[in-house]
């Protein structure tokens, strides 16, 4: 290794090191922001706290290394552009793709660490984000319980306190309302003027100690031989001393559980989510190919009950007789419909299929033909929307596949835009340099959420979404580098005296 090499690495680590915790530390926010109100007030530890800090860190690794080399590129290469380091190098006939090589080395190792992260770590990582965030939501329900809100944590149970002792487990007022009952109609219900809440030591229940309060139930229906109909019986029940017991382990969720309840493609690295693309790809040609085995099943019974019927017909001789004003000079053919046979002949004087049938038969054929085609049609419609929900599948897993690598490509992109910007602006620190890195972050990000969206709305393709912030930035990474190439400065003139509009209107005043 040369000593430009070492010296430009020597240059580049610290800010990188540097960059990305401070990179790391920007997005976290994004964490405490959207799931600070779900934590506080839950009781749990400080370490409780730090492990969902580490999984969620864990998991923007793809998004923070891109800021990553984009922040140390503008700062190493402003630096030494503002102590004339760069001008000295290129002096000495060297030129800028050669001084950019050591770092190009740093952003490619960069790239496949990303693919890593994305691959392996992030999977796990919000596995475990997901299953140890939603212990935390659920390990003291007592702690959920609001005052004067209803809570509905339980299943099929909604409750509401009045009052409740922060530093305590009393409560006043408090309002039950159990669903529990097959029949939702029934009633059951108590209310009690204080109590007191908490969790069992082992954790698997959850315990109201209610005082002072009463109970309506719908008992069973009654079928009383004495009355002619029947009635439901009513129970009030009054109580000092009311125990309620509630079962925790609806709570606990097993990773099985966890994977059909939430992103399914986040929890997959790139090889499951190609299984999972074509498995979703297999499944609608499934449901294509039994839509055509319906429709050609419903033919060949069509052409079973049409001979059936044609069969029955010689045996009783009850055929219908042949129309009339028939022209002769065609073979009859026999003509079935829902168990209606006529020997008819098609002329030119008919109108539609159903005058070829007696009109007292008319809005019998109707209705069960709209019958016959509205049950197919259902089951062409129930088709197609499970083929539309495995479509929309199948995109949000594309687009997740091919930003693993679209994330890691981006950071070559982004030396190419940090190193020329720095080299141009000469400016170094963190002024001007994150200044500018944050302006490209935000594009990044912005294409990121907008190639999604476009991609929901069936605009434009799940591949070209993924890509969509590489195409756009780009364009920029190449300008940038040709100006540093050329030693040209980032100026942007423009003359208004030469612009066509102004001689336009200049003219038209010169003419009145």
């Amino acid at each position: 290794m040369k000593k430009l090499d070492k010296f430009v690495i020597k240059a580049m680590l610290p800010p990188y090191v540097l960059a990305f915790f401070v990179a790391e530390f920007v997005l976290v926010m994004q964490f405490l922001w959207k799931y600070i109100d779900e934590i506080i007030g839950k009781g749990i530890s400080i370490w409780v706290l730090f492990e969902l800090i580490f999984y969620f860190a864990v998991t923007i690794i793809p998004m923070a290394i891109p800021l990553t080399v984009l922040i140390s590129a503008v700062m190493v290469y402003g630096n030494m552009g503002e102590r004339y380091e760069l001008s000295s190098i290129k002096s000495a006939g060297i030129s800028l793709f050669r001084i950019m090589r050591p770092a190009l080395w740093i952003a490619s190792l960069t790239a496949l660490f990303s693919l890593v992260s994305a691959n392996y770590l992030k999977p796990k990582a919000n596995l475990k984000f997901y299953q140890r965030l939603h212990a935390v939501q659920k390990q003291k329900a007592s702690l959920a319980i609001e005052e004067k809100i209803f809570n509905d944590d339980f299943k099929n149970i909604i409750m509401r306190v009045e009052e409740k002792n922060n530093d305590g487990p009393e409560v006043k007022d408090v309002l039950i309302y159990d669903h529990t009952s097959i029949n939702k109609e029934d009633v059951n219900f108590i209310k009690a003027a204080e109590g007191e809440m908490y969790a069992s030591d082992n954790g698997k229940y959850f315990v109201m100690q209610l005082e002072d309060g009463v109970q309506y139930m719908d008992l069973k229906e009654n079928k009383s031989k004495k009355s002619k109909g029947s009635y439901r019986p009513f129970m009030r029940t009054h109580f000092k001393e009311y125990t309620k017991i509630f079962d925790m382990s609806q709570f606990e969720m097993e990773a099985s559980r966890l994977n059909m309840a939430r992103k399914s493609y986040d929890l997959m690295n790139c090889f499951q989510l190609a299984d999972a693309i074509d498995s979703l790809a297999a499944q609608r040609d499934t449901n294509l190919t039994l839509i055509q085995n319906h429709w050609n099943g419903a033919n060949e019974n069509k052409q079973k009950a049409s001979s059936k019927t044609q069969l029955k017909g010689k045996k009783g001789k009850k055929t219908e007789p042949v129309i009339p004003d028939i022209k002769r000079n065609k073979k009859p053919k026999t003509l079935n419909v829902k168990g209606y046979m006529q020997d008819t002949i098609v002329n030119d004087s008919t109108l539609s299929l159903i005058d070829l049938f007696p009109s007292r038969n008319h809005k019998n054929i109707l209705s069960s033909s709209i019958g016959v085609l509205s049950k197919h049609a259902d089951y062409v419609f129930n088709i197609k929307g499970k083929n539309e929900s495995l479509i929309v599948k199948e995109k949000k897993h594309t687009i997740r596949l091919h930003q693993m690598f679209s994330w890691a490509f981006v950071c070559i992109i982004f030396l190419f835009i940090g190193a020329p910007l720095g080299s141009i602006i000469r400016k170094g620190g963190y002024g001007y340099p994150l200044l500018f890195a944050i302006i490209f972050f935000m594009l990044f990000v912005v294409l990121n959420i907008m190639g999604e969206k476009l991609s929901k709305s069936n605009t434009i393709d799940p591949i070209l979404a993924a890509w969509l912030p590489c195409i756009f930035l780009l364009p920029f990474a190449i300008y940038l580098t040709i100006k540093a190439v050329k030693d040209e400065p980032l100026s942007v003139s423009f003359n208004i005296r030469q612009n066509p509009v102004f001689r336009w209107f200049n003219l038209r005043l010169s003419k009145q």
